[in-house]
């Protein structure tokens, strides 16, 4: 308990880690800042007529160059509105934007990617199209910066995002400059722990455990770092699965983001 207390107080709605880059041609700026200049929350000075333009704040990914932003002390989860908002340094000129897009991708597991539609004469469905307005980066009413709801993939949760920049794909004024992305809907996984819903599991275990639950669902296993570990599909019925992929130590178990149960597994 005393470890699921902690994990709960780290969490923050920031990414936490740039599992990787590519850059594209053009690239160079803010990329010995990186990846501190893309974590956290964006930079809270900017404003639409006055964007951030440190190095110490963004990352220039370069034509068609990308890059990867995880989250690891909590998920991003679909609820009903804006999920996520992603933030570059798009400026209010007066007569209109000056916009440099990149494309939106997520994943649960960091491997399989799925890319929200976007429109290229519109350039909805894009990052870098809406300024940011230095207002609370976790309320897309007054922040500013690009929305990106998860109920339009059809997805419950997500820990990965992609911004790609758009290159030749999209007209606008020129390289995608990240600043930050936040999450507006998230959780640790864990938060709901005192849910009744009975939730039993083999407690030491080795190579496989046993799981008990009165009701279906979607059973999710969380490291001590919050990462997810594993999920599985129960049926109400007791079933067992294999255990030999899961990291040592003590592991969180959610079923349906309600119940918990925490255990230990044993080399």
């Amino acid at each position: 308990m005393i470890a699921l207390m902690l994990l709960c107080m780290m969490a923050d709605p920031w990414a936490d880690g740039s599992p990787s880059v590519e850059y594209g041609p053009g690239a160079g700026y803010g990329q010995s800042y990186y990846p501190e200049n893309i974590l956290g929350p964006p930079d809270p000075s900017a404003t639409p007529t006055a964007p951030s333009f440190g190095e110490n704040n963004l990352l220039t990914l370069g034509t068609d160059g990308w890059v990867v932003l995880e989250f690891t002390d909590n998920i991003i989860i679909d609820e009903p509105g804006a999920d996520f908002t992603v933030f570059e340094n798009v400026m209010d000129t007066g007569s209109g934007y000056f916009q440099e897009c990149a494309f939106v991708e997520v994943s649960q597991d960091g491997q399989y990617w799925i890319q929200f539609p976007w429109n290229a004469a519109t350039l909805e469905g894009l990052a870098g199209v809406m300024p940011t307005t230095g207002g609370d980066p976790t309320n897309p009413a007054v922040s500013g910066g690009d929305q990106f709801d998860l109920e339009i993939l059809g997805l419950e949760w997500v820990r990965f995002v992609k911004l790609t920049d758009c290159g030749d794909a999209v007209v606008d004024g020129g390289l995608f400059d990240l600043d930050a992305v936040a999450a507006v809907n998230w959780s640790t996984g864990i938060e709901e722990s005192t849910s009744p819903v009975p939730l039993s599991i083999t407690s030491p275990f080795s190579s496989s455990f046993q799981v008990t639950a009165e009701e279906s669902g979607t059973l999710s296993c969380y490291a001590i770092d919050g990462r997810i570990a594993g999920q599985w599909r129960l049926n109400g019925q007791p079933a067992t699965f294999n255990a030999t992929t899961l990291p040592s130590g003590v592991l969180f178990f959610v079923l349906n983001e309600s119940s918990f149960s925490a255990v230990k597994l044993i080399n």
